[in-house]
């Protein structure tokens, strides 16, 4: 096919002017046609002056009427003047039905659905290519990797129109069963077979992808094979062979032949190439693998870019120092290499201006917030690098990528020079839509629905509510003990600073044994990073404040009575008192959360304190607390993994008692495993019977510890203690003290983690019920 191109051929065209003499139009299609249609379109006249850009203005206008699949031009110059051209290949009018030859396991209609051609549009050639490439995927997704499908086209009803036939070659069906791997360590198989497939066989989201067997989707295994072992230390692996091994009807084994070759430790390491800062000041703030380690693409290319980012900073600041990474096999050892870091030091930079691209819904002011680094500064890349994980951090960007490129302005300092510092993003989907069934042996099974928007946009809606960094979140859940409606939106940076602004809005709605209770209600929080030292380089964990006003409903409650420490006590009365109460409440709060992961964590804490006081409304309290809980790794070889909670809250009325849904409860699963859910408190026992019931206290203590060793890579195995106690007065802990202990198993599946833990008391509370079997889904212990 001919590219749109102008091609002048005018010699002195540039010296004088020319007219046009005469305008012709060639059709390059065989189909003749209308030779005014192109006329009607361009602007160039026969009597106008010759313009070779009004010309190509012509050929793109062409282009962009839909008619034409390739349009070029070609201008000659001749005694009277100029000869204009007009080489057209116009698209063709389909006309249905498709035509199919050939075909087996497909149906027409479900051919003619996939292919996407509609009856009396107009198609180019390009288009029913893709036309019968949609059909092909759509064969190969049913295990045909052999499938052909060529369209023939035939002219039909004269002018334009055209008949279309798919030619279609199933080739053999063969539905894959097992990746083998000839030549391969039989320690690898398992981890090759993730690489390769994407997804452990464990994982549901795997459940649902297609098995590999494309030409396209082995090539691309044959790269993460390579790529797998290249990151071991396998620097000469190759795969030097893949076919489809036939095991049974429509059945076939895909075998990749590895060779795996020499597994190559660092011998020794050198820098070479640095004229200003010398190699061992280098060293100290790059990543260089030790000698005896395994000599790792990953690592090495980690080591290169780490010299470039120190030699790139610093009081020199060599901006766009390139590293290469020579790789030498020692003869005295030819299991060892000798890595030598080849340095191509680049030049100060101060920046002129910088730039965002990519970013096609994303604010450049979400981005820029993000970048350390100002018009004017020097160019640092440890300031550039960490700006480039502050943006990757966002979870916004599929990609990220920062470079230098040249600036307008030409009177830099002497020994600088001015660039323009890019900052490229490739957007990605930031919204979920999340449809759930959870289930715990406190709330039942219950069903739960989730809109959110992680890079959220409150007045855009032409964007689809994106693009401005905010935070948004609906959420219903519903159950036989419990029903939960929520809406929030989070702004990370309130006025341009890092005040992050938090509305919410709420509904619950809690079934217990003898009352239910109801909230309704919203709150709004403001919160800030806080440095306790002024020399500090990161902040210390949040400071913040929060407003809340509540509607408190307490529904079909007990009529019994109960005796409560020597007195007569009931729901009604509690009822009567605290009933309808409405609770405005005002607090503050410090948080600190440096965990690596809330999913499945490993390292780091988090902290929260909270000191909340309601001086008005129907209730009148105050109430202070806070929660750490700590991760460490003991035996990280083994990926053993310790946590230990602990957990501290009292609260106490103003003018008045503490009403029943405010006073605090431990046992169950997700505090004092063992004891049953809220039985860790006061009791109080109903009158007439031997009933005991749970009344709730004023002060609340929980610890716990957990050590969970790895079985596979879907399953740990868990050993924990849990204490607890709950006092009826405020700063108090000496009623009702629980300690227990237990073994339960940890079923990692991302997105639905199933805790199943067996507990026994080692002491309980008098009247405290055991619960040796309790279970969880979800992130919240």
């Amino acid at each position: 096919m001919k590219k749109a191109i102008v091609l002048a051929t005018l010699f002195g065209t540039a010296a004088y002017a020319a007219n046009v003499t005469e305008v012709k139009v060639k059709p390059l299609d065989g189909f003749g046609g209308d030779a005014g249609q192109v006329v009607s379109i361009v602007k160039t006249r026969v009597g106008s002056e010759y313009d070779e850009t009004a010309v190509a203005h012509d050929v793109a206008n062409l282009k962009a009427s839909g008619n034409f699949q390739d349009v070029s031009a070609d201008a000659v110059r001749t005694a009277d003047g100029v000869e204009v051209t007009f080489f057209v290949t116009r698209k063709m009018r389909f006309h249905g039905p498709l035509a199919v030859e050939g075909a087996e396991f497909f149906k027409l209609s479900k051919i003619a659905s996939e292919s996407k051609l509609k009856d009396g549009y107009l198609y180019g050639e390009g288009d029913f290519a893709d036309a019968a490439s949609r059909v092909a995927d759509a064969y190969r997704k049913k295990y045909f990797p052999f499938v052909k499908v060529v369209p023939r086209v035939e002219p039909f009803d004269g002018a334009d129109g055209v008949k279309l036939t798919f030619v279609i070659e199933e080739g053999e069906r063969l539905k894959p069963r097992n990746l083998v791997f000839e030549g391969a360590d039989k320690e690898y198989v398992e981890a090759l077979n993730d690489k390769v497939r994407g997804w452990p066989w464990w994982n549901p989201f795997g459940w649902f992808l297609e098995d590999i067997m494309s030409d396209a989707d082995l090539a691309a295994s044959v790269f993460k094979i390579e790529e797998f072992y290249g990151d071991l230390g396998y620097l000469d692996a190759k795969v030097t062979g893949v076919r489809r091994e036939s095991v049974g009807p429509e059945q076939a084994d895909i075998v990749f032949t590895v060779e795996e070759g020499t597994r190559y430790k660092v011998g020794s390491s050198s820098i070479k190439g640095l004229t200003v800062y010398s190699e061992s000041a280098v060293r100290e703030k790059s990543a260089i693998p030790a000698d005896g380690e395994w000599a790792s693409l990953k690592t090495l290319a980690a080591a290169a870019r780490s010299i470039e980012i120190a030699v790139g900073s610093g009081e020199a600041g060599l901006a766009d120092t390139k590293v290469t990474v020579r790789k030498i096999v020692r003869e005295d050892d030819p299991a060892s290499m000798d890595i030598v870091f080849d340095v191509e030091e680049g030049t100060p930079v101060i920046i002129d201006s910088i730039v965002i691209d990519g970013n096609d819904y994303t604010k450049d002011k979400v981005i820029r917030r993000e970048i350390t680094l100002s018009p004017g500064d020097r160019m640092l890349e440890n300031h550039a690098e960490s700006s480039k994980r502050r943006l990757e951090n966002l979870d916004y960007f599929k990609r990220v990528r920062y470079y230098l490129r040249g600036s307008q302005r030409t009177d830099p300092p002497k020994g600088f020079s001015y660039r323009d510092l890019v900052y490229e993003v490739e957007e990605k989907g930031t919204g979920a839509f999340q449809v759930g069934v959870g289930a715990s042996s406190v709330d039942s099974i219950f069903a739960s629905v989730e809109l959110s928007q992680a890079n959220f946009d409150l007045f855009a809606p032409g964007k689809l509510f994106r693009g401005a960094g905010q935070k948004g979140r609906l959420f219903v859940q519903v159950g036989p003990r419990i029903q939960s409606y929520e809406a929030a939106v989070t702004e990370p940076w309130l006025f341009d600073r890092q005040l992050e602004f938090t509305v919410e809005a709420h509904r619950r709605q809690r079934w217990y044994d003898e009352y239910d209770v109801v909230r309704s209600g919203a709150s709004a929080s403001i919160s800030y990073p806080v440095k306790f030292f002024p020399s500090a380089k990161e902040a210390f964990g949040r400071f913040g404040a929060r407003l809340s006003a509540e509607l408190v409903d307490l529904e079909d409650v007990d009529d019994g009575v109960w005796t409560y420490k020597g007195r007569n006590v009931s729901l009604r009365e509690e009822e009567r008192k605290y009933g309808d109460a409405f609770e405005p409440v005002a607090g503050i709060f410090w948080s600190r959360d440096t965990r690596d992961t809330f999913r499945f964590t490993k390292s780091g804490s988090r902290t929260y304190l909270f000191c909340d006081v309601a001086p008005g409304g129907d209730n009148k309290y105050w109430k202070v607390g806070g929660e750490h809980r700590s991760y460490f790794t003991p035996w990280e070889k083994m990926d053993h993994v310790l946590m230990l909670a602990a957990r501290v809250e009292s609260i106490d009325g103003i003018s008045d008692d503490v009403p029943i849904y405010n006073r605090m409860f431990l046992g169950g699963p997700r505090s004092v495993r063992g004891i049953e859910y809220r039985h860790v408190s006061p009791m109080a026992r109903k009158n007439g019977a031997d009933d005991w019931s749970p009344w709730g206290g004023q002060t609340l203590f929980c610890a716990n510890a957990e050590y969970t060793v790895p079985v596979f890579k879907l399953l740990r195995i868990a050993a924990f203690t849990d204490v607890g106690s709950v006092s009826a007065k405020e700063f108090d802990l000496s009623d009702d003290f629980a300690w227990t202990a237990g073994i339960g198993l940890r079923i990692d599946i991302p997105q639905f983690p199933v805790r199943l833990d067996f507990a026994a008391p080692i002491k309980k509370p008098d009247h405290a019920d055991k619960e040796v079997f309790s279970f969880t889904v979800g992130y919240d212990f």
